[in-house]
């Protein structure tokens, strides 16, 4: 973790700039170096006179509120399971209760879960964009940890084969793990090492076990 992420942890108590924002300057930019009063709140860099802000943080650019990342887990502790849910319908009348029930059950926080009512036929899901996301940002603050998406049945990711193999390597690329609570294909299905979510040479959904699930492949 870098010096300006480690300063980010802390909210500025000289220009009010919330955790996960660089420092604002009194014009409204972000500004060239983050308040003293901010930075020494991290050990290491309590001794120095400036620090100064990344140029990714886009130092004299107007200022933008950012969402704060996740908090840092210890890394001594435990490999743990977290979970991100998803559920979706394709229509307004359709309800959503029952695959929030299933999710929950699973003991996923419902701010946690990601829901929408919108068609597969929608190439930009916002939700399910918003889910993978998450998921992402805690495994990359968590790599010790198994981040699981959780739906309840293949259907509620989309229908066409080349979309649900485009999101297999998506999930292997990012070390995270499938879910699903019903219908043909429920089970886990792990994205690392051997036992990937989807093979690119068989484009076969396997099981954590490294076992081909029995299913159809996924023709590309």
């Amino acid at each position: 973790m870098s010096d300006a992420d480690d300063i980010e942890r802390h909210p500025c108590p000289r220009c009010g700039a919330e955790a996960g924002s660089p420092c604002r300057s009194r014009g409204g930019a972000v500004a060239g170096a983050y308040h003293t009063g901010r930075f020494t709140k991290v050990p290491r860099l309590a001794k120095l006179l400036r620090v100064p802000t990344p140029a990714d943080r886009g130092p004299g650019q107007p200022w933008p509120p950012v969402t704060p990342p996740p908090a840092p887990i210890d890394p001594d502790t435990p490999t743990a399971d977290i979970r991100i849910g998803y559920a979706r319908c394709s229509t307004l009348g359709q309800e959503l209760d029952s695959q929030l029930d299933a999710l929950a059950a699973k003991n996923i926080p419902r701010d946690k879960i990601f829901a929408e009512k919108i068609s597969t036929r929608v190439r930009v899901r916002p939700a399910f964009e918003a889910a993978l996301s998450a998921a992402r940002e805690i495994k990359a603050h968590a790599p010790h940890c198994r981040v699981i998406l959780t739906v309840y049945e293949m259907k509620r990711l989309g229908r066409d084969a080349a979309e649900l193999t485009a999101l297999a390597d998506h999930l292997s690329a990012h070390g995270l793990v499938l879910e699903m609570l019903a219908g043909p294909l429920a089970g886990m299905y792990d994205s690392s090492g051997t036992a990937g979510c989807c093979s690119r040479s068989s484009r076969r959904w396997r099981r954590p076990s490294g076992r081909p699930s029995g299913s159809p492949r996924l023709k590309g």
